[in-house]
């Protein structure tokens, strides 16, 4: 996972990792697939009360692990994907990590191509967004949101 260009370093006053979670679960089948809807649940419960745009955080990890699960060894039988939360005063960032094996670069394509514009939504609706390839080939997405108040009593 990578912690690139967050506004403060994670232990930091103001930033707080909340956690990584796997998906499918430790538990489920050794053979269970990557469940988009799982994700996007949640996300939508571990950000609830957090003051961002519900919507546009579910659409966005949506987009995200539906790339992994198309391009990456995520998609087979089998295959991960991980969810991380990261909160600062100004803005959650949620980071998505595939299994890797995809060839190339995430990329946005131009807006007239009819397919493939999961990173084009991103694109616009992120405050900030960005991907990275680890050493063994994992391909983590990340993305932040503006918090924008009501956020007393988050995280639960």
């Amino acid at each position: 996972m990578t912690r690139a260009d967050l506004p403060a370093r994670a232990g930091s006053a103001g930033v707080r990792f909340l956690e990584v979670v796997r998906f499918p679960a430790e538990d489920d089948a050794p053979d269970a697939s990557v469940n988009v809807r799982e994700v996007r649940a949640y996300l939508r419960e571990a950000l609830d009360g957090a003051g961002v745009d519900l919507g546009d955080v579910d659409l966005m990890a949506a987009e995200i692990v539906t790339n992994a699960v198309l391009h990456t060894a995520s998609g087979r039988p089998g295959g991960r994907v991980w969810a991380a939360v990261i909160a600062t005063d100004e803005v959650i960032r949620v980071e998505i990590t595939d299994q890797g094996g995809a060839a190339g670069e995430p990329r946005v394509p131009a807006y007239a191509v009819l397919g493939g514009r999961g990173l084009l939504i991103v694109r616009e609706l992120a405050a900030r967004w960005d991907w990275a390839r680890d050493d063994a080939g994992h391909t983590t997405v990340w993305f932040e949101v503006p918090r924008t108040g009501g956020t007393a009593g988050w995280p639960r």
